[in-house]
């Protein structure tokens, strides 16, 4: 049987990823599209923009962390954009990344019959 999560808010998010859910319904369409903004880019992107974010975050007082801050947003200002919203870990974003695969808008049924409308369905990679 495939143990899931309904997704509605980023916490939900975190929670899913780091308990190693197999099937992640999000039905947030904000949280949906901050998703496939991350998993629509290239690794060494994402790297780029997850260091912009904790760079900017750990030196917000000092200058130089406001250049390095600048030039990651310089290079990938949306996904930038999308890892503040999401407000989760590296690991948390890495997972999403290399972990699940992505199917778009759909409905899906449970085992208990249940139905949800997800605006876009995370699948474990096996």
């Amino acid at each position: 049987m495939i143990n899931y999560a309904v997704v509605k808010t980023k916490k939900d998010l975190k929670r899913a990823v780091e308990g190693n859910v197999d099937q992640i319904i999000v039905i947030n369409s904000r949280l949906a599209s901050n998703i496939k903004v991350v998993k629509a880019t290239s690794k060494s992107a994402l790297v780029v923009a997850v260091c912009s974010v904790l760079v900017t975050a750990t030196n917000f007082w000092n200058p130089v962390g406001w250049g390095a801050g600048a030039v990651g947003v310089a290079v990938s200002s949306s996904v930038v954009t999308a890892i503040t919203v999401l407000g989760v870990s590296a690991a948390v974003i890495y997972a999403i990344h290399s972990d699940y695969t992505i199917e778009g808008k759909t409905k899906i049924k449970t085992g208990d019959g249940t139905e949800y409308e997800g605006e876009i369905i995370l699948r474990k990679k096996s």
